[in-house]
């Protein structure tokens, strides 16, 4: 399976997953599968990212650099929000107490909108 498979893969999984957003308030582990399911489908997104970059011949050396060429191919229009998405994924996995669990559930719903727009 390819990387852009794995990503929409993932990211079928993400989108099924915030369907359970209600019953976060009742048990926190639908707010850690919701969270997980968003990590994955965020690196399966700037590992496609990558490999589309190093097929053009151009260089990768982090998801940053994945995210900004996937701009420069125009695989993405939105490289400030989609670096965004990229910082806050990393806030949450190392510090959960630098987002809250609101701020960061808006930030996956807004990385559903723009990742529905490369999967196709």
């Amino acid at each position: 399976m390819g990387s852009k498979e794995k990503f929409r893969e993932s990211f079928e999984a993400l989108k099924h997953s915030l369907k359970y957003e209600k019953k976060i308030s009742e048990d926190a582990f639908y707010f850690g599968g919701i969270a997980k399911a968003f990590e994955t489908s965020i690196e399966y997104a700037w590992k496609y990212f990558r490999l589309e970059a190093l097929e053009a011949g151009l260089e990768v050396h982090s998801p940053r650099d994945a995210i900004k060429q996937a701009a420069n191919l125009d695989l993405i229009d939105e490289l400030d929000e989609w670096l965004g998405l990229l910082k806050t994924r990393n806030i949450a996995v190392h510090d959960y107490i630098g987002i809250s669990q609101d701020e960061y559930l808006g930030q996956i719903k807004k990385f559903v909108v723009l990742g529905e727009r490369i999967v196709k």
